[in-house]
């Protein structure tokens, strides 16, 4: 790539872009929340799913499931928390 486009080779290189980074805001508790599932345990039996708040960071919850990619399990999961706080 450099000698066909020295150019993009430059343009390529790792430190010539600045990561512009925004921090986390929200309006509140529970206004919004991150969920999201792990599969780096996978591979031993233990999938693990989480919900998050994110203006505290608090954890609402985090699970070791059967299967975090089934969306019945992840709508159980969702909405026990919902009921649990009392939304």
């Amino acid at each position: 790539m450099r000698d066909m486009n020295p150019e993009g080779f430059i343009l390529r290189e790792p430190t010539a872009r600045k990561i512009v980074r925004h921090p986390l805001t929200a309006l509140g508790p529970n206004d919004e929340w991150s969920c999201d599932g792990h599969d780096k345990l996978v591979k031993y039996g233990f999938p693990v799913w989480g919900i998050r708040d994110k203006w505290g960071g608090k954890w609402l919850g985090l699970w070791v499931v059967p299967n975090n990619r089934l969306k019945v399990v992840i709508a159980y999961l969702y909405l026990s928390v919902v009921l649990e706080l009392g939304g």
